[in-house]
């Protein structure tokens, strides 16, 4: 029944509900100032260091710790410790009323991370790690190419889609200022 609504790996309902919920923040983002974030060095190496060394490390000894007896579960959370919750970033951070710009740049910057090293992320712990405290390597075979698809869908569709409106009204409500402005300056 579920398979119904799937394209490949792909579960629609799933993308069209996180399509929905990242739309409206992402389309408030001011993308000409997501390169500033770029700047600060300090804010790059943190959401890198949370993201990509504590976090894994984290759901990987919790994995062993309540999981050892259950090796399918314990893959399953190792594997969903790698995956960064990008989607619930951005809506976090637009109810808390943070700035959307900075969101979206450590968002783009872990998503492209994410593509790059999460298949060698999920080798190192599921294959060399569990050995080398005395459990059995697993083998799991997730390639680049579906890691890539899988973040074009859920954050790529919602992306161009907030970058596009924003674009178009930017466009719309500059033309009309401009409208206005020669307008009023026309007036006697």
């Amino acid at each position: 029944m579920v398979n119904r609504f799937q394209l490949g790996t792909t579960s629609v309902p799933i993308a069209i509900g996180l399509i929905v919920m990242m739309y409206p923040p992402l389309a408030k983002v001011r993308y000409e100032e997501i390169a500033e974030v770029f700047h600060d060095k300090r804010i790059l190496a943190l959401s890198l260091l949370q993201n990509w060394v504590i976090g894994p490390v984290l759901m990987f000894i919790l994995a062993v710790v309540f999981l050892r007896g259950h090796p399918q579960y314990m893959t399953g959370l190792i594997l969903i410790g790698l995956a960064r919750c990008i989607a619930m970033v951005i809506v976090w951070n637009d109810l808390a009323k943070g700035s959307a710009s900075y969101a979206a740049g450590l968002v783009a910057l872990n998503s492209v991370f994410q593509v790059l090293f999460y298949s060698v992320y999920a080798w190192f712990f599921l294959a060399v790690l569990p050995p080398m405290i005395g459990l059995a390597a697993v083998t799991v075979h997730i390639g680049i190419g579906a890691i890539a698809k899988s973040v074009f869908i859920y954050l790529g569709i919602p992306f161009l889609a907030g970058l596009l409106t924003r674009a178009v009204l930017s466009r719309r409500t500059a033309g009309n200022g401009l409208r206005r402005n020669s307008l009023s300056a026309s007036a006697p």
